[in-house]
C-alpha cells in the first residue's frame, strides 16, 4: 500500500494556506506601520520632554523669558541641545529635516513613508515653548491620537 496524498488533499492544503496568507499579510503590514507611528510618537514625546526640561533649567537659572535653542553647532544632528541622543536626519523610516531656524521659531519636516507634516517650535516663553504640528495634516492627526 502506497502512502501518499491525493490531489484533492493537496488542493485543500493549498487553499487553506492561501486563505491564511490573505488574512495574515495585511495584518503584518499594518503592524509595521503602527510600530513606525508609535516610534514617531515616542520621539515627539521625548523632544517635548527635552524642551520642557531645558526650559525649566532656564527658569531655575533666572532666565525665565527664554526658550531653549534646540540646535547646536553640529549640522549632522537634530535636537542636540535637548536630547541625550540627537536624531540623525534621513537615517531611518522616520525622517526629520530642519526646514528653517530663526529667532522666533524653528520648523522641522517629519516624513514617514509617503506622508509628511511640519512641526513648529515657537520660541515664546509666554506659551511655554510649544512644539506642535500642523493639525490639518493627516500625519499630524495620526500622531496626535
Amino acid at each position: 500500500m502506497k502512502k501518499s496524498f491525493t490531489l484533492l488533499e493537496l488542493i485543500f492544503v493549498i487553499v487553506v494556506i492561501g486563505i491564511l496568507a490573505g488574512v495574515a499579510l495585511p495584518r503584518l503590514f499594518t503592524g509595521i506601520s503602527d510600530a513606525t507611528l508609535s516610534k514617531a510618537k515616542t520621539q515627539i514625546a521625548t523632544i517635548r520632554a527635552g524642551i520642557s526640561s531645558a526650559y525649566s533649567k532656564n527658569i531655575m537659572s533666572g532666565d525665565s523669558d527664554k526658550c531653549p535653542e534646540l540646535e547646536g553647532s553640529d549640522n549632522t544632528k537634530l535636537f542636540e541641545n535637548v536630547l541625550v541622543t540627537p536624531i540623525i536626519p534621513n537615517q531611518s523610516d522616520i525622517n526629520w529635516t530642519l526646514e528653517s531656524n530663526n529667532t522666533t521659531e524653528t520648523k522641522y519636516k517629519l516624513r514617514i513613508n509617503n506622508e509628511q507634516t511640519t512641526f513648529t517650535y515657537e520660541k515664546n516663553a509666554s506659551k511655554n515653548c510649544p512644539f506642535t504640528c500642523n493639525s490639518s495634516d493627516d500625519l499630524c492627526k495620526k500622531l496626535s491620537r
